[in-house]
C-alpha cells in the first residue's frame, strides 16, 4: 500500500513540483495551501508523513506542529523554511519537529530525508505474538488459543497484527484501509466494521483479546483477563 504524505506549501508551483515527485516514487500525495487546510488533512486522512512550510497564510507551520502534538498526534513533520536561521530550527524541534530543510532545496535530498524519517518511525510489526492464552504467528499466518488452532482470514490477522503494534493505541478506518487494502479494491469503512465484527466473534471463541470501539478514533485490541 502507498503511505499517504500531506505536502503543505503556499508556493503553488513548488507544490506542484513536490506532488509530481512524490508521486514518482509511489507516495499518495494530499495537497494543503495554507496551515488551516493542512490541519484539516490531518485530521481527516490517515498519513505517514507531513512536508510543512513554515509561513504560510491563515495558521503558520509552527502552529500546525505545535496543534498537532497538544493532541497527541505524532505523525512525522519535515518543515521547510526559506531561513537557514539555527532559532528558527531550534523553535521547531521544541515543538516536535522531526527533520529541518532549508529552502532552496535538491528534490533528492529531501526524498532521502523523508524515507529516513520514515524509517526511524515505523515500528516493527512483531512475526511471534502471544497475548494470554492467544498465540499467532503472522510470517505463517495462524493462530491458536491454548493450543488450539482458529481459522482467521489473512487479512483480519493482518488487522490484529496491526492492532497489537499499537499497543492499546486505537487504529483508525482510514488507517486499516490505507495501509491493508489496495485502493483499486475500492475499500470503505463498511469494508474495516465487516471484518471488525468477525474478528469479534473469533476472538470471543476463546479468552484474553476484545476489540474496543473508542468513538471517533476507530478500534483498539484490548487485553482482558
Amino acid at each position: 500500500m502507498p503511505l499517504t504524505v500531506i505536502i503543505a506549501d503556499d508556493e503553488a508551483v513548488l507544490r506542484k513540483v513536490l506532488v509530481r515527485n512524490f508521486e514518482a516514487e509511489g507516495y499518495r500525495v494530499l495537497e494543503a495551501a495554507d496551515g488551516e487546510e493542512a490541519l484539516q488533512l490531518a485530521h481527516s486522512h490517515a498519513v505517514a508523513l507531513i512536508v510543512l512550510d513554515i509561513m504560510m497564510p491563515k495558521i503558520n507551520g509552527y502552529h500546525v506542529c505545535s496543534s498537532l502534538r497538544k493532541e497527541g498526534n505524532r505523525v512525522p513533520i519535515i518543515m521547510l523554511t526559506a531561513h537557514g536561521d539555527t532559532n528558527d530550527r531550534i523553535d521547531g524541534f521544541e515543538l516536535g519537529a522531526d527533520d529541518y530543510v532549508v529552502k532552496p532545496f535538491s528534490i533528492k535530498e529531501l526524498l532521502q530525508r523523508v524515507a529516513a524519517v520514515l524509517r526511524r518511525s515505523q515500528p516493527a510489526l512483531e512475526q511471534q505474538v502471544t497475548r494470554g492464552a492467544w498465540t499467532f504467528d503472522f510470517a505463517r499466518w495462524t493462530a491458536a488459543h491454548a493450543g488450539v488452532p482458529v481459522e482467521f482470514t489473512r487479512k483480519e490477522l493482518e488487522m490484529l497484527q496491526l492492532l497489537i503494534a499499537r499497543d492499546g493505541r486505537p487504529v483508525t478506518r482510514d488507517e486499516f484501509l490505507d495501509q491493508l487494502w489496495p485502493p483499486e479494491t475500492y475499500p470503505t469503512n463498511r469494508t474495516i466494521d465487516t471484518h471488525i465484527l468477525a474478528l469479534r466473534k473469533k476472538l470471543a471463541q476463546g479468552t484474553g483479546l476484545s476489540i474496543a470501539t473508542e468513538h471517533r478514533h476507530g478500534y483498539k485490541l484490548v487485553v482482558t483477563p
